[in-house]
């Protein structure tokens, strides 16, 4: 029996268990036989319905357990700490669905829809036609309202394809063309509920086989003159667009948020290795190159949590502000993490290609993770939504806006979600770069870590400098076929709001016991000089301009790696997480874990 109170129940650390013990149902061994199959770890499943998964996805004024929705990722993030695929396939993708019903869903819709989803069913998002991509207004699946005696709902034609649970899943949110005129009005949304059928049918046998996510039912459906009801519209006739670009802004940071467990996870997991794995004569750990691959992961950790979280909290700090917000942390936390993975697949070596136990897991989270630039809103999908905005950024984040404590503070009481407030604009205010033009928060960090200030000065600069140029691009580079230099200018905006938000972080959590900020002064200079890879140099040395194409050159010292190390391993033999709160998981089971500081 599900639970449906408002009170979240026991965490998932406790209830899942450690994921190295050899006792337990829910371990990466597990994991890995699953995979193997294709399939997702039942018990796992099991104990996610028991616990009330469907819950957390239900606001509290419908009965639920979603009130904040940074408490909604802490309490999630232990399942993508072990299997993104289970995140993905158990309940998310439910997620994504429900958020356009509390949108723009009339009472009835969400009453009904709250009431499925605390019984534990779910829903699929079928969005997704490969022949167009991310691109929703090329769909051509239809929906065309029909008329025949008793029988009077919309008739869905077509198909949708690599949709997660289509075949399982009990309801489906369907995306499709109500009208032939080009442009966003055409399209609208049904939820269609399978008990409901009309008339007609829909074949969803089909299923598609990928590398990433294995255990996910992905799959194709495929649509015979399926009639749903009436009342299965979402909205109004032509809100189907608009519809789903606001709710893109709610769940594109909590995915990109989960999946910084996973980086979490995978960071945590490569102490023991690099303790046991002889090499040299000594072990990993003792060669300098591998304690540096190990700080650059986790420096990227640690920017991609603080955008992502960030991202999380506008949604009820600054609703206005988080279309574009969300947008830019959805391209740029999934490049981070797989950044990030790449290095330590370095570090774990031949250890990566022959999947050995217990570090095995790390190959099957490095597939995962790859899928996350593509799917939900791809790379480019995210760009697209910040270039026509630039102008306006460029206007508005000249603006002398308060410093908004709460959009950076892992403490902030938020409250429920407005989603009423949440447009399709680019704000009144651009809040999250707020510390980089604030001089109080940018001189207590050069004061403070005087060894990176030199970084904070390029940050301000840069975004003066990118203030200018989008003040200066002209109405016929902002359309859909965009110019490479308003793609530039929007990749170089998400770096410059990632530091803001960064910076924001570490002013708020200097003073919090759980924060890295607070307990290690590597984490924030790391975190800046893992960003600021992404910075343009202007000249070379000689004084000569430097090309586009050129990388940044940003030296890591040493010293400044190993303390980063130590602090790592400190934190993990805690059985603390690594992101920017350090909260408790459970504690490695590795007999190890005390041969190092």
């Amino acid at each position: 029996m599900s639970r449906t109170t408002a009170e979240p129940p026991a965490g998932l650390e406790e209830l899942f268990g450690d994921p190295l013990s050899p006792d337990g149902e829910f371990t990466y061994e597990s994991i890995l036989a699953a995979d193997a199959q294709r399939r997702l770890v039942e018990p796992a499943e099991t104990l996610l319905n028991q616990w009330g998964f469907g819950a957390e996805l239900v606001p509290v004024h419908l009965g639920g357990r979603w009130r904040s929705t940074e408490d909604l990722v802490r309490r999630l993030l232990p399942i993508f700490r072990r299997d993104l695929a289970l995140g993905l396939g158990h309940g998310i993708t439910t997620f994504m669905a429900a958020v356009n019903v509390w949108l723009r869903g009339d009472e009835r819709a969400r009453r009904d829809l709250a009431a499925r989803l605390l019984r534990g069913e779910r829903v699929a998002v079928c969005f997704h036609e490969l022949a167009h991509g991310n691109d929703l207004l090329q769909n051509d699946c239809t929906a065309t309202f029909v008329e025949d005696g008793p029988v009077r709902g919309w008739r869905v034609d077509g198909a949708k394809e690599v949709i997660n649970n289509v075949e399982r899943a009990e309801s489906a949110l369907i995306f499709a063309r109500t009208s032939d005129e080009p442009g966003p009005r055409s399209f609208s949304l049904l939820l269609w509920n399978k008990d409901a059928s009309l008339a007609g049918g829909a074949d969803t046998g089909r299923r598609v086989l990928t590398a990433g996510v294995r255990g996910c039912r992905l799959g194709v459906i495929e649509f015979d003159r399926l009639v749903v009801p009436e009342d299965a519209l979402i909205g109004d006739v032509g809100d189907g667009a608009a519809t789903a670009l606001r709710a893109f802004q709610i769940t594109r940071p909590v995915v990109s948020a989960l999946a910084v467990g996973t980086l979490d996870a995978a960071t945590r997991l490569a102490v023991p290795y690099m303790r046991d794995r002889a090499l040299y004569g000594d072990t990993v750990w003792d060669l300098p190159h591998a304690r540096l691959l190990l700080t650059r992961a986790w420096a990227a950790l640690l920017v991609a949590d603080a955008f992502a979280r960030t991202a999380v909290r506008a949604l009820h700090v600054r609703p206005d502000e988080s279309y574009l917000l969300s947008a830019a942390a959805k391209y740029l936390v999934p490049k981070l993490l797989n950044d990030a993975m790449y290095d330590l697949s370095v570090l774990f070596g031949s250890s990566f290609y022959t999947v050995t136990s217990p570090y095995g897991i790390f190959e099957k989270w490095f597939r995962d993770l790859e899928i996350l630039p593509i799917g939900h809103a791809g790379s480019t999908s995210c760009l697209l939504s910040l270039i026509p905005y630039l102008p306006t950024w460029a206007r508005r984040s000249r603006k002398s806006a308060p410093y908004e404590a709460a959009l950076f503070d892992a403490s902030a009481d938020l409250g429920e979600l407005p989603f009423a407030e949440l447009g399709l604009g680019a704000g009144r205010f651009d809040s999250v770069t707020a510390p980089l033009r604030d001089e109080a928060i940018t001189s207590a960090l050069r004061s403070a870590h005087p060894s990176v200030a030199h970084l904070v000065d390029r940050w301000v600069d840069e975004l003066t400098a990118l203030q200018d140029a989008a003040a200066a691009l002209s109405p016929a580079s902002l359309r859909s076929d965009a110019s490479t230099e308003a793609f530039d200018l929007a990749r170089r905006l998400t770096g410059v709001m990632a530091v803001g938000a960064l910076l924001g972080s570490w002013h708020e959590g200097r003073v919090r016991e759980t924060s890295p900020f607070s307990r290690s002064p590597s984490a924030v200079e790391t975190a800046l000089l893992r960003i600021s890879e992404s910075l343009r140099p202007a000249m070379s040395d000689s004084g000569v301009p430097v090309p586009r194409s050129a990388p940044s050159r940003v030296r890591w010292p040493q010293h400044l790696a190993d303390a980063a190390a130590a602090h790592i391993a400190s934190a993990t033999d805690a059985g603390l997480s690594l992101g920017v709160e350090e909260l408790v998981t459970t504690r490695p089971s590795h007999s190890s874990n005390e041969r190092h500081p």
